[in-house]
């Protein structure tokens, strides 16, 4: 596998390399082998993974409950998934250990790898989650015959699987039921016949269960309530709460936190998108503000949730609290919205999540309170790379760009997480140059301001030094700040701080 090379300077006279194996997107990945070592007896078994393929992955392994190996393979483009297990042979013979293949997924886009698997204790199946009825839902296999139950159905994404309840005979697991902004804690029969709500309803929630989930602890929050914490029984009834944050609501409104509201719009092209927005403090609906749109748009994450915001929400409370509103949206390729709605994207990461931010800049010119002439865009990693495209593909919408450690393009990111969604690039070159920034910089109209840790060992500072590179050649003005010895996270110290109040201040000054 290839190395990259990164340089280290934190105050040496000499600065530092620091190097590591990094395989870029169609470069070749490390060898695989699996083996398991038996600490009774001393042997060491190499464990066949069933195939002939040697480019592959071996995602997730484990051991059932009665004690059998097992292992999740996956081919290089990640669109077949394969479920083992691993009989071994007799103590005391040089009988080779002999996978089975206990279940079998394919897709014509690609299949996500989670940890939404389960044995059973009693060694009759398993259960795990699948999008192949367009939503992602629950399945209980039967070992014995490879039959297949869904126990989860309808317009709506299963989030996570919690585990099993062997005692109950039902499967707890979170989903964006009620709506795509929502997360509730729910549990299922294992046979298939019912949902029962666990946690309140609404408003993000997350749970932590006892040994036999007999109690668990909900941690749940609203776009606009900090989190409360509460102890449950089984069934879900409330037995206490543990921490109201109410010190934290009373500090926030004395700070003059804004409030946050849902909205929803139907673009030109028939997609309803969904968001929320940050209205400026004393807001008028006869004046004209400027926007902010903030996102981050990478596939099956989702930044518009029913949740509270944190210290993010904060430094856009103070921009809404200086005249600015702030505006989050949810293209196309993110969560929650069913399979068709996060897969369209393959392929071609950033056309059609740039397409529905263009289109949300479009409607956001037509309210009455904007003022169409100064919006702006910003995130940070994939949401850089976002507003890197908004700013140069929707020049005429967006006066102003902030792109934080942006992936300028996909051939420059790693193999795992870009060919799952892109396919090889020998094979799909038109769909990763297509949609990279690097291409459309001629385009470049606004404002456009560039940030980068040069020590960022994920998405390499070569991507803005690419970006740099293609802008100079077309001879476009523009801002740009690194970073020293800083990662992807951009912290430590005062760094953090420091971002924040320099991004503040250009956007003043640019937007």
């Amino acid at each position: 596998m290839k190395e990259f090379d990164l340089t280290l300077y934190k105050n040496q006279l000499y600065p530092s390399e620091y190097r590591f194996k990094y395989p870029k997107a169609g470069e070749a990945n490390s060898s695989i082998s699996l083996h398991l070592r038996d600490l009774s007896g001393g042997l060491t078994y190499s464990i066949p993974l069933g195939t002939e393929e040697t480019d592959i992955y071996v995602a997730r392994l484990g051991f059932t409950p009665k004690g059998e190996p097992w292992f999740m393979r996956l081919n290089r483009l990640q669109n077949e998934k394969v479920l083992c297990t691993v009989k071994l042979p007799p103590p005391g013979t040089k009988a080779r250990p002999v996978p089975t293949e206990i279940y079998k997924e394919t897709s014509p886009t690609y299949i996500e790898v989670t940890d939404d698997l389960f044995f059973l204790a009693d060694g009759s199946g398993f259960i795990l989650t699948s999008e192949k009825d367009g939503w992602n839902h629950i399945y209980r296999v039967n070992l014995k015959d490879g039959s297949q139950l869904q126990l989860t159905r309808g317009a709506w994404d299963v989030t996570a699987v919690k585990g099993i309840d062997e005692k109950g005979q039902r499967v707890i697991f979170t989903a964006a039921k009620s709506a795509p902004e929502n997360q509730e804690v729910l549990a299922t029969p294992l046979s298939g016949k019912g949902v029962m709500q666990l946690s309140p309803l609404g408003g993000v929630n997350d749970a932590e269960f006892s040994t036999g989930f007999r109690f668990f602890i909900n941690t749940r929050s609203t776009l606009n309530t900090p989190p409360v914490i509460t102890l449950h029984d089984g069934s879900g009834k409330q037995v206490k709460v543990l921490k109201d944050n109410a010190k934290l609501s009373k500090t926030c409104a004395e700070y003059g936190m804004q409030p946050r509201e849902f909205f929803t719009f139907t673009t030109s092209e028939g997609v309803e998108l969904r968001g929320w927005m940050m209205k400026p403090a004393n807001f008028q609906s006869r004046e004209r503000y400027p926007v902010l749109l903030v996102q981050y748009s990478g596939p099956n994450s989702n930044q518009v949730v029913d949740s509270w915001g944190g210290r993010g929400t904060m430094w856009h409370s103070m921009l809404a609290q200086q005249g600015y509103l702030v505006v989050c949206v949810d293209p196309r390729g993110t969560g929650h919205r069913g399979r068709d709605f996060r897969h369209i994207t393959y392929g071609q990461l950033g056309k059609y999540e740039t397409v529905d931010h263009m289109a949300t800049a479009q409607w956001l010119g037509q309210q009455p309170w904007v003022d169409k002439d100064r919006i702006g865009v910003w995130g940070w990693s994939y949401g850089g790379y976002m507003s890197s495209l908004c700013i140069t593909k929707g020049a005429d919408l967006f006066k102003a760009a902030i792109a934080v450690a942006p992936v300028t393009n996909w051939r420059y990111y790693d193999s795992i997480y870009t060919e799952r969604y892109m396919g090889l690039p020998k094979d799909n070159g038109k769909g990763y140059d297509d949609n990279s920034p690097v291409f459309h910089v001629n385009k470049l109209k606004g404002n456009y301001f560039l940030i980068h840790g040069l020590a960022d060992d994920n998405v390499h500072y070569q991507n803005a030094a690419e970006m740099t590179n293609a802008l100079v050649k077309a001879n476009k003005p523009f801002d740009q700040f690194m970073y020293p010895d800083r990662n992807h996270g951009i912290g430590g110290g005062n760094t953090r701080l420091h971002l924040y109040e320099m991004m503040t201040a250009w956007l003043k000054e640019n937007l």
